[in-house]
């Protein structure tokens, strides 16, 4: 256990509280908690790289944490109608996909599959921040209930739908790809 994971835990710590706040509807305190996660997101990755601190461990944490937090996020801005429930479906859906593509490589491709040298392709990360970013405006005009926030939030909306799809579509063709080609441990974009 070191200073990065332990901030990684932390954050995980933190996501049932957001969740909780957020669906009984106390949306400052929400935002204030995603706010922290946020941060330590950025913390965490910043104390592995300073202080050298990239372990197995945190490898397997911080997207775990990520996960964790997009999952619950979408789950509540669905339920109280932040976000519509086929974007919370799709983001919740792609992400489903992911980790049982990945556990299907793991456990049918024992030997020959080596998830630690796929990275995530930069349309996946943009896919991500735009998820971030669109929980992040929903939640901030529930609090503020500004409605000239409304048509930006329908913006994200959809550049976070057509971004997630597409980000998906992406990883399904180099799934397919790295079967068809037996190159499963050469690298790629998940």
């Amino acid at each position: 256990m070191n200073l990065a994971n332990s901030i990684t835990l932390g954050r995980i710590a933190l996501i049932p509280v957001f969740g909780y706040l957020w669906w009984r509807g106390s949306h400052g305190a929400a935002l204030a908690v995603f706010a922290l996660a946020a941060a330590s997101d950025l913390a965490d990755g910043l104390a592995a790289r300073l202080l050298n601190q990239k372990t197995r461990l945190g490898q397997i944490l911080d997207p775990a944490a990520d996960k964790l937090m997009l999952l619950t996020s979408f789950l509540v801005a669905a339920h109280t109608r932040a976000v519509p429930v086929w974007l919370a479906a799709l983001v919740i859906g792609r992400d489903l996909l992911l980790v049982s593509g990945g556990a299907l490589f793991a456990f049918v491709l024992r030997g020959r599959y080596e998830p630690e040298k796929w990275k995530p392709s930069r349309l996946g990360k943009y896919a991500a921040f735009s998820q971030v970013l669109t929980i992040g405006l929903a939640l901030l005009h529930r609090v503020t209930e500004r409605d000239e926030l409304r048509p930006f939030v329908g913006t994200l909306v959809i550049l976070c739908a057509t971004l997630t799809a597409i980000a998906g579509i992406q990883y399904v063709a180099f799934g397919l790809k790295a079967l068809s080609s037996g190159k499963l441990a050469s690298g790629g974009t998940a």
